[in-house]
């Protein structure tokens, strides 16, 4: 796994990068949602990404994921943290 930290003039952006098997795109907007993760157990790691996000959500940043190839999912998941300054 690699982490970055970039500085905007407003925000703070930070990336996880790995090299797992990716999140298919079906799914990049639902993990992010518990209630989604109760009918794929498969899939469901627990809370973490639903905690995630409900936390940067009240620091009025933005969480999302991506492939960390784009458009090659298969070579690992990109997920974002967008926070602001101050």
């Amino acid at each position: 796994m690699t982490v970055s930290v970039a500085e905007n003039w407003d925000h703070w952006k930070i990336e996880f990068k790995d090299r797992g098997p990716g999140v298919p795109d079906e799914l990049k907007e639902t993990i992010f949602s518990r209630m989604e993760h109760l009918d794929r157990k498969e899939l469901a790691t627990g809370l973490g990404l639903t905690l995630v996000k409900e936390i940067v959500g009240e620091c009025n940043g933005n969480v999302w994921v991506e492939d960390r190839i784009k458009g090659d999912r298969m070579k690992g998941s990109n997920f974002i943290v967008t926070l602001p300054k101050g």
